[in-house]
């Protein structure tokens, strides 16, 4: 705790000359022709003595219930309270507590200034009255000396400054509202020690704003984190500071240095496609920034040349005034040979392939095509006697259905309202990226150099096979009732959702991470072999079989329902620290390793070695047989577990 210095009392808030003169000219007009109706005033007329700040002035924070969320936050100066804090902020001056006699002073203290600025016998009239909800920033900036009296609630949106040596009471009939990153300025001698807000609302001051000033409020006061505050918090109430704040009793604070960088948003498609001899037409970007408006991109798109097919990169860049720059954000301009216009095309010969803009290969039936577009409401069937091979860019915005082959070693892109349907075979070595709608009915291989990625829908149909030698990303929704075979990469993020009614096998050197979700209903079947591994971060259910050969690590919960069955061979190793319910059937003969709860209704047979350091709590059976067992410090609630051998 920093110490706390003492020095001459802090004088009391005072009168500009100038409005003293204009007071005393009122006056002398009133006297003279008191007939006359004066109705502006020029000033508050505080009176001399009115505000005492001697027993408040040495707080930053004054408060009955204080809650502090986060570390980093300071005050510097004084800190008075009743109920306090969980996390102590770090107090630079004395820390006050209820039976101390100077928080008592203060808080009575506290109690008289409030009265007092909304006395307008005390410190004088309102010079500037409004009826309704008012956005301090909207009044003409800035703001000088004055009482300002608003009905409604008061918001600083982005900047409010105060300008002018003098008093500035703010009496204010509901809530007060700070905006995130809001700055309140003081400029031309203007002091937070003469700034006095007094809500009968609440008080809130958003992430990163900067405030001046004394608020004096029984209302709750919320401050969010980052928030710089030059003056001081004085209440009798409930007062929350968020993470990293900083309040000094009065004393300037220059608004924060912008250290955010824009952020550039394409509008329109990317890739952008242009039929070839077509005329390019710039989408444009937005750039948005939290401490800067009215920034726009620079772009550079003079790479594109229409008249050749191909690819061109079209680049933005953006920077605002305090010289941070945005990531650059680049689109591609597709420049395609032909860009199919009819409603559907079939490719079942040279003709129909020369009218994609492709090269056929008659000995093997082959139409080889480097740059194609399918525009949405368009449709390309693939007769079953040819085979289309990519070695270039196919752009799905519609329907694509084959009967016959594909072979890819291109880059194939699935756009929202993309449809890919496959029937025959589909191979892939290449690069495929979708966002839209895959459907699978055929043999799919996803060959050692291959990539796939999908946001979009996967469903891989009962007559349908994928297997996978290189890369699959999924992020959407994969419905397999066909079979899935892994020996390369597949990885489920977050929001990616697996539902699993046939049969998916990982094979020796396969690797299955998921941060999603995978279900099997009754039907599905996951077999990780020996060699593979299976990684859960998040949630598993099982309402079918998993059979484990391989290595299993799940730190998230796994659900085995009343039909599903577990099985860990002897080869088999687990590592299970998350969440492990079963109602099912569960065999290990394996190794396993468990350091999260179990719950289980159903029946656990083990004959294998399993250290166990959590409680599991059991009102099925449990079985340990010849071979098996179950070590380590743990607790059993419910049924003990059997031990049954002869």
């Amino acid at each position: 705790m920093g110490q706390r210095r003492t020095g001459a009392p802090e004088g009391r808030p005072r009168i500009a000359k100038e409005y003293r003169l204009l007071i005393a000219t009122v006056m002398v007009f009133a006297m003279v022709g008191g007939a006359v109706g004066v109705r502006t005033i020029f000033a508050p007329t505080v009176a001399a003595g009115a505000l005492d700040l001697s027993a408040v002035s040495s707080f930053a924070l004054l408060a009955n219930t204080y809650t502090n969320t986060g570390g980093g936050t300071v005050l510097n100066g004084d800190l008075g309270y009743t109920v306090p804090p969980a996390n102590f902020p770090t107090v630079n001056g004395t820390i006050y507590t209820s039976t101390s006699p100077i928080y008592i002073a203060a808080e009575s203290a506290q109690a008289q200034l409030i009265a007092t600025l909304n006395d307008p016998a005390q410190t004088g009239p309102c010079t500037t009255t409004r009826t309704a909800a008012t956005v301090l920033d909207s009044l003409p900036q800035p703001l000088t000396p004055g009482v300002y009296c608003i009905t409604g609630a008061v918001s600083i949106n982005v900047l409010t400054t105060l300008s002018g040596d003098g008093t500035y009471i703010f009496r204010l009939g509901g809530a007060l509202n700070a905006v995130a990153s809001s700055i309140l300025e003081l400029t031309g001698n203007a002091d937070a020690k003469s700034v006095f807000w007094v809500p009968v609302g609440a008080a809130t001051f958003g992430a990163h704003s900067v405030f001046a000033g004394n608020l004096l409020t029984n209302a709750a006061i919320t401050v969010g984190s980052n928030v710089g505050i030059d003056g001081r918090i004085l209440s009798n109430g409930a007062v929350t500071t968020g993470p990293q704040d900083t309040i000094t009793r009065p004393q300037g604070i220059a608004p924060p240095v912008d250290t955010t960088p824009p952020v550039i948003t394409l509008l329109g498609a990317n890739p952008q496609l242009i039929q070839v001899g077509g005329i390019y037409t710039e989408l444009g970007a937005t750039v948005t920034d939290p401490d800067n408006v009215g920034l726009v991109a620079i772009i550079d798109s003079s790479a594109v040349n229409t008249g050749i097919v191909g690819s061109y990169v079209v680049t933005y860049d953006a920077a605002d005034p305090a010289g941070n720059h945005a990531a650059q954000v680049t689109r591609i301009v597709s420049v395609a040979a032909i860009a199919l216009s009819g409603p559907v095309i079939t490719l079942s010969d040279q003709a129909s392939c020369q009218t994609l803009g492709g090269a056929w290969t008659d000995a093997s039936s082959t139409c080889t095509v480097t740059t194609l577009t399918i525009n949405s409401g368009n449709t390309l069937v693939i007769a079953e006697n040819v085979t289309l091979s990519n070695t270039g860019l196919i752009t799905d915005l519609g329907t694509i259905t084959n009967s016959g082959p594909v072979s890819n070693t291109g880059t194939i892109t699935i756009g929202p309202t993309g449809i890919l349907t496959t029937t025959n075979a589909f191979s892939n070595t290449g690069t495929i990226t979708s966002s839209g709608t895959v459907t699978n009915n055929g043999p799919v291989t996803n060959g050692p150099t291959g990539t796939i990625t999908s946001s979009g829908l996967i469903t891989n149909s009962l007559t349908g096979s994928i297997t996978n030698l290189g890369t699959i990303t999924n992020s959407g929704p994969v419905t397999n009732a066909g079979t899935l075979t892994n020996s390369g990469t597949l990885t489920n993020g977050p929001t990616g959702v697996i539902t699993d009614s046939g049969t998916i096998i990982n094979e020796n050197a396969g690797i299955i991470t998921t941060s999603g979700t995978i279900t099997l209903p009754t039907s599905g079947k996951l077999t990780n072999e020996l060699g593979g591994t299976v990684t859960n971060s998040l949630n598993i259910i099982n309402s079918g079989n998993i059979t484990n050969s391989g290595v299993v690590v799940s730190s998230g919960p796994i659900t085995n329902s009343a039909t599903g069955t577990i099985g860990n061979t002897a080869s088999g190793v687990i590592t299970n620290s998350g969440i492990l319910t079963t109602a099912g059937t569960i065999t290990n003969s394996g190794n396993m390793t468990n350091s999260g709860p179990i719950t289980n209704s159903g029946t656990i047979t083990n004959s294998g070695p399993i250290i166990n350091s959590a409680t599991i709590t059991n009102s099925g059976t449990i079985t340990d047989l010849c071979g098996g067992s179950i070590i380590g410090v743990f607790v059993v609630v419910g049924n003990p577990i059997v031990e049954s051998c002869p």
